[in-house]
Order: C-alpha cells, then structure tokens, then sequence
C-alpha cells in the first residue's frame, strides 16, 4: 500500500515536472517573439516621427534658401522689394505653423 502511494506521489510529481518544462520552453519561444514584436511596433512609430521631423526640417530650408535668394537679387538689384515681403511673409507663417 505504501509502495503504491509512494509510485502514485512519484508520478504527479513527474507529470508536473513535465508540464513545467513544456510551458518553460513554450515561454522561451513566445517571449521573444512577442518582444520583438513590439521593438517593431516602436521602430516604426521613431521611424514616422523621424521622417516628419526631416520633412519638417526640408521645408524650412527651403524656406531659407527662398529667403537668401531674394536678398542676394535685392543686393544685386535694388529691387524686389514686394518679393521680399511675400517671402518674409511665408516665413512667418511657416515659423508659426512649427
């Protein structure tokens, strides 16, 4: 009697030991699955903020070389003075917006 309780504790025993490596190595394949699922998620989104910020920083120096152009013919010139204001004036806006 003895001997089959002591079998019947050694089984469960082993049963759970068996059922606690499969979920361990179960855990170690999911795990980094999902981690590097959400390392994507979140490159992504730096990527996006990224790709703003450098269009953001494109537009201004389009601005810039707009602005440097005309005071370059308003030196040369003497003129353009009407230009000159439409273009400080986008400038304005432009820094605004920002």
């Amino acid at each position: 009697m003895r001997r089959e309780v002591i079998e019947q504790i050694l089984a469960v025993c082993g049963g759970i030991s068996i059922i606690g490596g499969a979920g361990a190595v179960i855990y170690k394949i999911i795990y980094p699955a999902l981690q590097f699922s959400q390392r994507v998620e979140q490159l992504e989104e730096h990527s996006e903020n990224d790709y703003q910020r450098l269009k953001g920083l494109e537009e201004m120096q389009k601005q810039q070389s707009k602005c440097l152009a005309a005071m370059l013919n308003h030196q040369i010139t003497g003129n353009g003075i009407e230009n000159m204001k439409k273009i400080r004036d986008e400038l304005l806006e432009s820094i605004i917006e920002k």
